[in-house]
């Protein structure tokens, strides 16, 4: 796309997002809704538990739709070692055909590691882990989700889809490719604020909260730097890109991977900001897989799920990123009442309410075995990380506040492209 070409395309973006954009509504109550059991439902079953789910947002959402792209870098750092084997990566080329690259920091050499095979300890697994982690969790009914890669350029590897199974082959498709080239944040974003609004190859859907995760272990280095060296202007021209997805209502949460993207943190910081999204910076890689999952499209940060007839809580919950949540309730024979209450990020409070009959019986509840064995395969992979996702959780706290404390510096020329 050239200059005089993107600049008309910000132009219908920025009009687009005037006119369609809903006014914010200040200290509104989130929107709770159970779904499933119904209310007045008579249940026997084999367990003392049942499946609760249902759907939150905040009421400033338009409608229960939301568009996910994952923009993921797949430069040549990438390759660098994520911190721990993320195991099923998957079956790639041999890693002989990709050598390790050994990147300069102030003078050090950083992003080696233990020697890796099949990229199941690379940055780039960790970023195709934790997409797979929050695709798991997203309900296909309301939710779109679509993959984008950048390094020279940037491809579309599928456009928004409510068929998972295809953006899982997408996400294989990354690993297979394996990591090359530079950095070019701002095709990527662009390419995604292309695809959410309708103007690439996917199909546009005005009514759906749109969003950007974009996981990167670097800076942009592209177009203006070759790929070698961090312009400035690469930089600017990714957080204008970013400011562009904000005024069309595209928010772009950054997830910053590793030393040399915490270093030199401007271009992540300024691209959540002027999107209006989060930037979230962690300094082992692989551990973005505990913290990917607390970001909330719809504005809602906080499920809690309880039996008000015999005061248990729910022993097991899951909110996604797009306001799905599914919850094992422990019940007792006769007459329960399952209040869910979910917190905006605003602070306020919003509740919903159901009456259900339970009796024990033989039959047990399939859907409630599969959320149970779902939840035991997300903890396992948590666990695999060697750290509680508290710890990971404060690093990233404390990580936000340096980043916000750092003089800006520009990032070292690298032999190789990055």
């Amino acid at each position: 796309m050239n200059q005089r070409s993107f600049r008309f395309f910000s132009l219908c973006l920025f009009f687009l997002a005037a006119i369609t954009r809903p006014l914010p509504l200040l200290g509104a109550e989130p929107k709770v809704q159970i779904l499933s059991p119904k209310d007045g439902s008579r249940i026997a079953q084999d367990q003392r538990s049942i499946l609760v789910s249902g759907k939150v947002a905040s009421l400033g959402a338009r409608s229960p739709n939301v568009d996910i792209a994952f923009i993921i870098d797949i430069s040549g750092s990438t390759y660098a070692y994520a911190g721990v084997d993320l195991g099923d990566a998957g079956r790639l080329p041999d890693s002989s055909r990709f050598p390790t690259p050994q990147i300069s920091i102030g003078g050090m050499s950083v992003g080696g590691g233990p020697p890796m095979r099949n990229l199941r300890n690379s940055v780039l697994a960790a970023e195709v882990a934790a997409a797979r982690r929050v695709l798991q969790q997203l309900n296909s009914q309301t939710t779109r989700v679509g993959v984008i890669t950048f390094s020279e350029g940037a491809r579309l590897l599928q456009p928004l889809t409510q068929d998972f199974s295809l953006v899982q082959r997408a996400l294989d498709d990354v690993l297979r490719n394996g990591p090359n080239g530079g950095t070019n944040m701002v095709e990527g974003i662009r390419t995604g604020i292309s695809e959410l609004m309708g103007f690439g190859r996917s199909e546009k859907r005005a009514d759906a909260v749109k969003v950007e995760f974009l996981l990167t272990d670097g800076f942009p280095t592209l177009p203006v730097g070759g790929g070698r060296s961090a312009d400035p202007e690469d930089t600017n021209l990714a957080i204008n890109a970013a400011r562009l997805a904000g005024k069309a209502g595209i928010k772009v949460h950054v997830f910053a991977l590793g030393e040399e993207a915490l270093s030199y943190p401007r271009a992540a910081t300024g691209i959540a900001s002027e999107s209006g999204g989060i930037y979230t910076p962690v300094s082992r890689p692989a551990d973005v897989l505990a913290v990917i999952e607390n970001i909330s499209i719809v504005g809602v940060d906080y499920v809690q799920i309880v039996n008000k007839t015999s005061g248990q809580k729910a022993t097991q919950t899951r909110l996604a990123a797009d306001g799905f949540f599914s919850s094992a309730v422990p019940v007792i024979d006769g007459r329960n009442q399952i209040e869910v209450l979910a917190r905006a990020s605003d602070g306020t409070v919003g509740r919903d309410t159901i009456m259900i009959d339970y009796q024990s019986g033989a039959q047990k509840s399939l859907d409630l075995e599969i959320f149970l064995e779902k939840e035991k395969s997300l903890k396992l992979e948590v666990d695999r990380l060697g750290r509680n996702p508290a710890d990971i959780q404060r690093d990233v706290d404390r990580n936000r506040s340096d980043s916000a404390q750092r003089p800006i510096q520009v990032p070292p020329a690298s032999e190789t492209p990055r």
